[in-house]
């Protein structure tokens, strides 16, 4: 088959209007296709940009919170002895010896021992169900072993607590004081307001004089207010109504916390 010239024009024109639109489609296809993809982007953006605006809206009442806690958990820090007293003898000496001249004993030898690390333990009973047997088989309406529960509720609590560490001092001092005055110290010591525990109290002359007058056969004067009295018993022996006392005791301390940062750089 044999294109005359004028079909050869036409044909000319066609294929150039084909290439045309080819070209012109194509790069719009592809733009539509790039264009979709572009609006799932956008929208994934768009979706991550509202969470951290979510989570930053956050933040402020997030800083208070951390602001909150610290203050309440500095608080509870501040009736422990501060870490930097606990072990310079001459601080807690300070302490000690304020009490004495208010109770009017003598303080005649103090003991440090070295601060270490311990659990602090809670004081509880430790309950023993002994009449578990019994109770079971009187509990027919099940009142009787949710009473017992009940009343070692927080006993049992307490044991099972977590024990957290502390840092712990010993400390042993000797007093001489008469009866009513080492009561008062021991007393006056729940005014002080740290972490302190008194281990044990021991009385050299539990009778306070009263014992070695009677042995030699002396009475010792009435003593008012609790002060110090004194007899005669033979040459070169007085009798006075005062004791030597050991008190161990225990004195706790933990390293604060610093104030955390929470203001955004």
């Amino acid at each position: 088959m044999k294109f005359n010239y004028r079909d050869k024009i036409i044909a000319g024109v066609l294929l150039a209007i084909v290439i045309l639109l080819v070209g012109f489609f194509v790069p719009v296809k592809n733009m539509n296709n790039q264009n979709k993809t572009d609006k799932k982007t956008l929208a994934d953006k768009q979706a991550i940009k509202t969470e951290y605006e979510g989570k930053i809206a956050k933040i402020p009442s997030i800083q208070e919170s951390i602001k909150s806690i610290y203050a309440e958990a500095d608080e509870a820090t501040k009736v422990f002895v501060p870490l930097d007293e606990i072990s310079n003898q001459i601080k807690v000496d300070n302490y000690m010896q304020k009490y004495a001249d208010e109770c009017k004993i003598k303080i005649s030898n103090l003991e440090l021992g070295s601060s270490v690390v311990a659990p602090l333990d809670y004081y509880y009973s430790s309950a023993q169900n002994t009449f578990a047997d019994l109770r079971n088989q009187a509990d027919i309406n099940g009142n009787l072993k949710k009473e017992y529960a009940e009343s070692v509720a927080e006993s049992t609590a307490l044991s099972q607590r977590a024990k957290e560490q502390v840092i712990k001092t010993q400390y042993a001092l000797k007093v001489t004081g008469t009866k009513q005055n080492i009561w008062k110290y021991l007393d006056a010591m729940k005014k002080f307001d740290k972490a302190v525990v008194i281990n044990s109290v021991n009385m050299t002359d539990p009778s306070f004089g009263a014992h070695a007058a009677e042995d030699a056969g002396v009475q010792l004067p009435e003593s008012k207010d609790g002060e110090e009295v004194s007899v005669t018993a033979g040459e070169n022996r007085t009798i006075k109504n005062t004791s030597d006392a050991q008190i161990i005791m225990t004195l706790y301390s933990v390293i604060r916390m610093e104030e955390p940062d929470v203001e955004l750089k």
